[in-house]
């Protein structure tokens, strides 16, 4: 059971927010992993609450497809399968890819150099063994760029889907592409939007999208089969 007393944010939560964050995180970061069941007790003391706010939160998380709830067996963590990572990353892709372009004549030469230095700082992070740096990073520069398409819906589909494949990454943890292909795909990306060819950018995110979507299916499949 994680510790509770890490979810903390600048601006109090209530108590359906501060439990949702709790067990979400836990989630993601494969704490609680998939198909394990999610205990109502357990979660309510860990978080010092009654159970009415446990089970909202696990109802919104449902909601988001990270949490199944099973007639007579109670709540539990939602499976994953190489089918879901592949369907995820091609809604994925196609939302993206939209959002890029809807930013696109917002991107200005400034917020590409930001870019362009938070993709060299997550390949030195990456190098110096500073996962959670470099993954804060990888987040920074994908959602810098979305963020500009100005549609808070489109934004918040969007992160649902990086939640989700989030966790696939972390349970993969086969998962290791180089740091050198990791900085290339993205200055592919960068490059393509500083000469001002959004084809050719829009091209660069979906390759780079269908190729970690590929390094993680592999990496699963591996995992499962040492142990079946």
């Amino acid at each position: 059971m994680p510790d509770a007393a890490k979810i903390e944010d600048e601006v109090p939560l209530s108590r359906v927010d501060r439990v949702y964050r709790f067990i979400r995180e836990a989630i993601i970061n494969g704490e609680f992993e998939p198909g394990s069941p999610l205990r109502l007790q357990e979660l309510a003391d860990a978080n010092d609450m009654s159970l009415i706010p446990v089970r909202e939160a696990l109802r919104r998380l449902e909601a988001e497809r990270l949490v199944q709830t099973i007639p007579n067996k109670g709540a539990r963590v939602a499976a994953i399968s190489a089918d879901d990572v592949i369907d995820a990353y091609k809604t994925r892709i196609v939302l993206e890819v939209d959002a890029l372009r809807r930013a696109f004549d917002r991107i200005d030469d400034e917020a590409i150099a930001r870019i362009r230095a938070m993709k060299d700082e997550m390949v030195r992070a990456f190098k110096n063994n500073d996962s959670a740096r470099a993954l804060e990073c990888h987040r920074a520069i994908h959602f810098s760029l979305y963020e500009q398409a100005d549609s808070p819906w489109l934004l918040y589909l969007i992160e649902i889907l990086w939640s989700h494949t989030e966790r696939y990454r972390r349970i993969a943890t086969g998962l290791h592409p180089t740091y050198d292909a990791v900085g290339d795909e993205h200055a592919k990306v960068i490059e393509a939007l500083a000469a001002r060819d959004i084809d050719a950018a829009a091209e660069a995110l979906r390759l780079d999208l269908e190729h970690t979507a590929e390094l993680i299916v592999s990496a699963y499949r591996e995992e499962a089969s040492v142990r079946a």
